[in-house]
């Protein structure tokens, strides 16, 4: 009985009642659950925030960084704008061989002068990731044009120089043409006529060196104007060679016109004439003696005459000569002797001596 009393006590559970329970504890999640759960999504939600965060400051920091690029390709741009504008000034159109490289680096340099600077931005702040990037973007692309703005100017700087070295090299090979064209002139023309024809001989060298020189296509300023300059040296020693010879020439010629000259005077020798005696207006003259001037009333006696006494020269004798009025002279003392060798005479009243 015992025992059918505790098989009376006992419950009968079906399956279905089993299921049942289950469904239900299903329904109904456990406090752990849910507490598991409030913590991922927390944690989920922190992540995002500090990912902002560190890809904003990230962000920033790239920016300042290429700020700092900026500035210093910004100087090396006003520096090459500079240098730039230097040449400008300093080069005439005449200085190059091509003038448009002239305006192209003018062209070159307003490129530039309109990107100088670092563009900058109120929206590039830490908390501004959006801002940030685009204001990083604006730099960047700044930075890329201002290094083909320096490029582009230093081409055209080159291209400016190289012009005017083409012109300069021009210039020369010009300047050393003409002068071996004037040296083969003057070859040609001093044959015969040069002291020493050795002058000759380094010239005609000097013509062929010069003319190797600028016909080399490589030649440059320096060696075209060596070649100028030993030419024109080669020139200078034919030129003094003509002068010497010409000098010399006319002295001797001027020596042999002396000799000619000298022996057909031959030995000269003194003579003496006298063709007498004329009284024209109270005066008296003797070729080979002295003069009476019946104005002065003076008798000059003829100085350095040979065959002279004091009374006349050539045999002539004063005394034995009488006036137009039929007297005679006065006889000569030294009473009517000058101090200067003249003889003071008498004379009547028509001037005639006596």
């Amino acid at each position: 009985m015992e025992k059918s009393e505790d098989l009376e006590e006992t419950q009968t559970i079906s399956p279905l009642d089993l299921n049942e329970e289950n469904e239900n504890k299903k329904k109904k999640p456990s406090k752990k659950t849910v507490i598991i759960a409030s913590t991922i999504a927390a944690i989920v939600v922190l992540a995002g925030v500090g990912g902002y965060a560190y890809a904003s400051n990230s962000a920033y920091g790239s920016y300042e960084s290429r700020v700092e690029s900026a500035k210093e390709v910004d100087s090396k741009l006003a520096k090459k704008i500079a240098e730039a504008r230097t040449l400008v000034k300093a080069t005439k159109e005449a200085d190059v061989l091509d003038k448009t490289v002239l305006d192209a680096l003018t062209k070159s340099i307003k490129t530039g002068e309109a990107l100088k600077g670092v563009p900058a931005t109120s929206h590039a702040t830490k908390w501004n990731l959006w801002g940030t990037s685009k204001a990083k973007a604006s730099v960047v692309d700044d930075i890329a044009k201002a290094d083909d703005s320096i490029d582009a100017i230093g081409k055209a700087i080159s291209k400016v120089e190289a012009s005017k070295t083409a012109k300069q090299v021009k210039d020369a090979k010009d300047t050393l043409n003409k002068t071996i064209s004037d040296a083969e002139t003057l070859y040609k023309d001093s044959e015969g006529k040069v002291q020493d024809n050795k002058t000759r001989e380094s010239l005609k060298t000097a013509i062929d060196n010069a003319k190797k020189t600028s016909g080399d296509k490589k030649a440059d300023v320096k060696s075209l104007t060596a070649a100028k300059d030993t030419l024109s040296k080669a020139v200078k020693s034919v030129n003094d060679s003509k002068n010497a010879k010409a000098q010399a020439d006319a002295q001797k010629q001027a020596q042999e016109q002396a000799q000619v000259q000298a022996q057909s005077n031959g030995a000269s020798s003194e003579t003496y004439s006298n063709s007498g005696y004329s009284n024209s207006g109270g005066s008296y003259s003797n070729n080979g003696g002295g003069s009476y001037s019946g104005g002065s009333s003076q008798y000059t006696q003829p100085q350095n005459s040979n065959n002279c006494t004091q009374y006349g020269c050539n045999g002539y004798d004063y005394r034995k000569d009488f006036d137009s009025a039929g007297g005679g002279f006065a006889p000569i003392t030294k009473d009517n002797i000058n101090q200067d060798g003249s003889i003071t005479i008498g004379g009547d009243s028509h001037g005639n001596m006596w």
